[in-house]
């Protein structure tokens, strides 16, 4: 194996620039490269090759450092045995950011499309193309340039080809904080059968940026073209104004539009007083509200300026005059804005096709039955009357429904067996149909008068998975346990992106080995412990709370109870994770933890304080206790381990999964994972769910929302919800409710005595066994509602099935 620096130097005297270049000529990794040097061999062909266990999955990675310039340019070889995937993929991250931002190339999709430029959070840089790899083995050879910190772009090369194929380039993502030298990192995830599938060789990193022969352009060239093409994705332009009342505009754009800063006025009338999107998805139109109600037959300027494209461009300042006519509708108004005209006509992407599933053999928790799912983007009801569902260019007619305001509807195929959250409309269709194709095939959503709503091609069907749509519009496989989420919020996909770089996985210590002689070893047991006769037994701690995946700038943590009669040490006790070979990882003494912890007492434990008391409510801040060094927790899984320094007598151990989370929570990020009942098995998934929303997500050194331990101070209360009740001199109402178990779910919404729904207050709120919503008291469009009587609705239900519902009247101030 050879690793070289060459230094170009360039005619300026000062100036130089590093060449990094790794051939892998063996017969040992080179010293540079850190990681799981241990999960890597180099073949005989000099490849860079995973070596994991036989019949283990894993995610492992090698990094080493690398000078950074302005231009840039880097090649690698990469030999896949199979078609790679999102759950068999490789990453190399090319450059990180003096901010934390990364860059990076992704070997392994699910769909067609298998080679990406990615950014953080998974954002592509550019749209990626169909791929053309359909059996194994594969060769690639991978290029990425950058030029003056500003234009990326990503090349490919097959084997048999002679010249490389541009997968994409943009200007979009320009470095914006340089820095001289950073990581260099390659990652693999792979599943138990490919545990030796993946290589790679000859990397290459310069800071010139070489010629490039590309595959021709088949497209003909244009002798006369018209006009030149827009940037990537163009501008958004305004589609139409429609008029929902008197006080209220409503803008639709062709593209999503950023309000942040944006500026909406009505001549003789004023500024905007609040500014909305009806698509919190798509981002393409925008409800704005006035101060005082417009004449009908009087001259107006619309006009709006400071909207911005996603990217921040900014769109030119818009002025337009018209008169408000009256349309001689009656008099007195219908009372509901929401409604869509006598055809049943919509924007487009109002409603969206927002889950497919296409092959639902092998499903356990879910019918095997097809479906696929609508979603109302809005913030308004809509009529779907004389609407169409089109599957390969034939469409059918749906019989007439209301979809509400955020809502999901489930088309399927009439006689089948279906199961869908409570919340959700079952549609039935005799017209669905009766195989939706594995292979994928074009559906769309045709309004009343024929327009297109929503028109989608899936990618093939990967079996007992759905597809789902990402609030950014992409489409990714669900990674709900049950493999579809239908009628709910989707799944975030297979995992969460970090925020900041990702780094190879790691032993748990990155600061000690475990056989060091150092005097601050943390293997060697404390002897300041502050009563060494007070042995501590197992079981009489017990691991009751995890923050595995922490908030951007917030700190894991781990909160042991005390469930024994006695006050007990801390001092004496160590925690480790536990290896994948049963062996404990290092050991990290809780000797500087010096309080006697009482009976059905807390400790917290976290490295920052400050990244845990900056996000959750703190009870008892006497129950938290910052340590340098502790265990990294895994975002996905890991086993920890709590026991005796001396003996290592096991006190308590959990082996928890981040699908132990509440299947309605999507983003994980920011939310504990909690112990239900202390007196049950630690191990059992089923004694451990999501901290409530109404905790915040977490309760760091106090009672778990979601226990079973009855509460001394508190009396016995009957389950339910209770209506609204304005709490003096907090300018808000709390509805308290009380649960017989967790994991409920609620929607919540206030309606006027004539029927209408004018507020929400929770829509699939994870709650816990108890606790308080709190409202303001403002209506759906962001205003007070008037003094007078009003009806509270509220719908809990479970994922075991159970929904319960309460209906009350009662007063707002």
């Amino acid at each position: 194996m050879k690793q070289f620096i060459l230094f170009l130097l360039v005619l300026l005297p000062v100036c130089a620039f590093a060449q990094f270049t790794e051939t892998f000529d063996g017969p040992e990794i080179d010293a540079g490269w850190n990681g799981h040097r241990d999960k890597f061999i180099i073949d005989e062909a000099g490849w860079l090759r995973l070596n994991g266990a036989e019949g283990e999955p894993g995610k492992v990675g090698l990094n080493c450092v690398i000078p950074y310039a302005p231009t840039m340019q880097w090649e690698f070889d990469v030999r896949l045995e199979e078609i790679p995937s999102e759950s068999n993929y490789l990453r190399l991250y090319l450059y990180t950011e003096g901010d934390g931002t990364y860059y990076y190339v992704q070997i392994g999709h699910d769909g067609a499309k298998k080679i990406s430029l990615r950014t953080n959070k998974k954002q592509a840089l550019f749209s990626l193309k169909e791929s053309g790899l359909t059996e194994g083995p594969i060769f690639l050879r991978i290029k990425v340039t950058l030029e003056d910190n500003r234009v990326w772009t990503l090349y490919s090369r097959r084997e048999e080809d002679t010249c490389f194929r541009l997968e994409g380039t943009t200007d979009s993502y320009p470095v914006k904080n340089p820095v001289e030298e950073g990581p260099f990192i390659l990652n693999i995830e792979y599943t138990k059968t490919r545990y030796r599938h993946f290589a790679i060789d000859n990397l290459q990193v310069s800071p010139r940026i070489t010629p490039t022969d590309t595959i021709p352009d088949e497209t003909p060239v244009d002798p006369e073209p018209e006009e030149p093409l827009p940037p990537a994705g163009g501008v958004p332009q305004l589609q139409s104004i429609d008029i929902p009342s008197l006080s209220e505009l409503r803008f639709t754009f062709d593209l999503p539009v950023d309000i942040t800063n944006a500026r909406f006025a009505i001549s003789e009338i004023g500024k905007a007083d609040k500014v909305m999107y009806a698509d919190k998805e798509l981002k393409t139109i925008v409800n704005t509200s006035y101060p005082k109600e417009m004449v009908p037959g009087t001259d107006y300027t619309i006009s709006y300026s400071g909207l911005t494209d996603l990217k921040g461009n900014e769109l030119e300042t818009f002025s337009e005059d018209f008169t408000l006519e009256d349309d001689g509708g009656n008099e007195e108004g219908d009372g509901d804005n929401g409604k869509d005209d006598e055809k049943g006509t919509a924007a487009p992407g109002s409603i969206l096709i927002n889950e497919i599933m296409a092959d639902p053999k092998g499903l356990k928790e879910l019918p095997e039955t097809e479906y696929v799912e609508l979603h109302n983007a809005t913030v308004d009801r809509i009529t779907l009357s004389g609407w169409q569902f089109s599957y390969g260019g034939k469409a059918k007619p749906i019989e007439t429904f209301e979809l509400p305001a955020g809502g999901y509807a489930v088309l399927y195929r009439s006689g089948r067996d279906i199961k869908v959250n409570p919340s959700a409309l079952k549609v039935p269709l005799e017209n669905f149909p009766s195989a939706l194709a594995n292979a994928g095939k074009q559906l769309q959503l045709l309004d009343g008068s024929g327009n297109v709503i929503d028109d989608v091609t899936y990618d093939k069907a990967t079996a007992a998975k759905s597809w789902e749509r990402s609030s950014s519009g992409d489409w990714h496989l669900s990674s709900d346990p049950r493999g579809g989420t239908p009628g709910s919020v989707n799944s975030s996909g297979k995992e969460e992106e970090p925020t900041e770089p990702e780094k190879p996985v790691e032993p748990d210590d990155p600061d000690k080995p475990d056989h060091s002689e150092d005097p601050d070893d943390p293997d060697k047991p404390d002897d300041s412990e502050d009563d060494p006769s007070v042995i501590v037994e197992p079981s009489e701690f017990i691991i009751n709370e995890l923050l595995p995946n922490p908030f951007a700038g917030g700190s894991e943590y781990i909160e042991l109870y005390n469930r024994s009669d006695r006050s007990l040490p801390l001092s004496g006790l160590s925690v480790a994770v536990r290896k994948a070979d049963g062996t404990l990882n290092t050991r990290y003494p809780l000797s500087s933890v010096a309080s006697m912890i009482e009976p059905d007492g807390y400790v917290l434990l976290t490295k920052n304080k400050s990244g845990v008391t900056d996000f959750y409510t703190i009870l008892s801040p006497l129950s938290l206790f910052e340590i340098p060094k502790l265990p990294i927790l895994a975002n996905t899984s890991s086993t920890l381990v709590l026991f005796r320094t001396k003996d290592e007598t096991v006190i308590d151990e959990v082996s928890y999964s981040s699908k132990w989370h509440a299947s309605s929570i999507k983003d994980q990020k920011g939310v504990a994972l909690e112990r239900i009942d202390p007196e049950a098995e630690t191990q059992s998934a089923a004694n451990w769910t999501s901290a409530s929303a109404t905790a915040g997500y977490g309760t760091p050194g106090y009672q778990n929302s979601q226990s079973k331990i009855p509460n001394p101070d508190e009396p016995d209360q009957p389950t339910g919800v209770e209506a609204p009740e304005w709490v003096p001199g907090s300018n808000h109402y709390s509805i308290t409710y009380y649960l017989d178990q967790p994991g409920y779910n609620c929607r919540a919404f206030v309606f006027n005595t004539a029927g209408q729904r004018v507020a929400e207050i929770a829509n699939h709120e994870l709650l816990g066994l108890s606790g308080q919503l709190t409202w303001d008291g403002s209506s759906s469009a962001g205003r007070k509602l008037p003094t007078g009587v009003y009806i509270f609705y509220a719908e809990v239900y479970h994922s075991g099935g159970t929904v319960k519902r309460y209906k009350q009247v009662f007063l707002i101030r």
